[in-house]
């Protein structure tokens, strides 16, 4: 018996046929938000204030699930594109397109500090134990997270003076009791009343190097959290290659010149050799979160993000009249 020959479709069948395709509320959807639900867990669904109308949102925890079709979303799609018969002109660009839409939803969700989780239709049918309990485990530490950046914050900052492609940076060997001992940092210090982060950071300069700084330039802030503390450190970061004076002694450690391809090499904070690198970067100020456990030993980075601002529309003049 001959094969059958598959006529391709025509274009009006194909809009008939997507247009009853449901864009949300889908079944796998459904099931995640049910259970979701019967655990007590508010959220929200394909909400439009957050880019990519993510399937559930939480948004003060900064966590957002898509719930992906196999066949919409191209699962193992270059293994699987070969089960495609007809309409290939069309089917295989549409698909490809929507690969390279997630992959922009996630780059610009992650940019703007959330954590995204994608499962696939089948992981949700088959397996909804293991991805609930994945869901809200990541949703409860980032609400515990949030609650904390929101507290009680004690504000540092830091500075990394820069020439001739070497940071200054200071060995804290001589201070008793320093949590920073035998570690290479920046310089900086705590806020004093009334100090702006920028005004602290010229005052901690000056007093450890002798250095005056000229200009500083901001790169974003990172939020200390530790377990088994009930505050956040927030340190804000900037950069500085206009400075002037002569270097002292300073009575906190050792003040050192190195290279900024040799920092690694250094006995650094884990957290450190994280947002290090992004100094470097020519972009907006960036925010990182950096978890610690109780032994300091880094558990969690969440970022870096960065603020995404929105263009104000201008408002239009009204005419006014001539007076006769």
């Amino acid at each position: 018996m001959a094969d059958k020959v598959r006529k391709p479709r025509s274009k009006e069948t194909i809009s008939y046929t997507m247009s009853r395709i449901r864009g949300k509320d889908t079944g796998i959807e459904m099931l995640l938000r049910k259970e979701l639900t019967k655990r007590g867990y508010h959220y929200r669904c394909n909400t439009k204030h957050v880019f990519g109308h993510p399937d559930v949102s939480f948004k003060s925890a900064k966590v957002v699930v898509f719930c992906d079709s196999e066949f919409w979303h191209g699962y193992h799609f270059e293994e699987n594109k070969g089960k495609l018969h007809t309409n290939l002109d069309y089917w295989i660009p549409k698909i490809e397109h929507n690969i390279e839409r997630d992959k922009e939803v996630n780059a610009r969700l992650k940019r703007e500090g959330y954590t995204v989780l994608r499962y696939w239709g089948e992981e949700i049918n088959k397996d909804l134990d293991r991805v609930i309990k994945e869901v809200t485990e990541v949703v409860d530490k980032k609400m515990a997270i949030e609650s904390l950046r929101n507290g009680e914050k004690e504000l540092t900052t830091l500075i990394y003076l820069e020439q001739n492609e070497k940071y200054l940076m200071l060995l804290r060997n001589k201070k008793k009791n320093d949590e920073n001992a035998n570690k290479y940092i920046g310089v900086g210090g705590h806020l004093e009343d009334g100090e702006t982060p920028l005004e602290c950071v010229k005052r901690e300069v000056l007093e450890e190097t002798g250095l005056t700084v000229n200009k500083a330039t901001y790169k974003g802030f990172v939020d200390f959290c530790k377990v088994g503390r009930t505050s956040v450190e927030r340190m804000y970061l900037y950069t500085c290659s206009d400075f002037s004076g002569d270097l002292i002694q300073c009575n906190e450690g050792t003040l050192e010149w190195v290279p900024v391809n040799k920092i690694n090499e250094l006995p650094l904070w884990e957290g450190d050799r994280v947002f290090l690198p992004l100094l470097k970067e020519d972009d907006k100020p960036f925010h990182i979160t950096l978890v610690y456990s109780e032994s300091d030993e880094l558990i969690d980075v969440y970022g870096p993000s960065y603020e995404e601002t929105t263009k104000r529309k201008k408002k239009k003049k009204k005419a006014t009249k001539k007076p006769a």
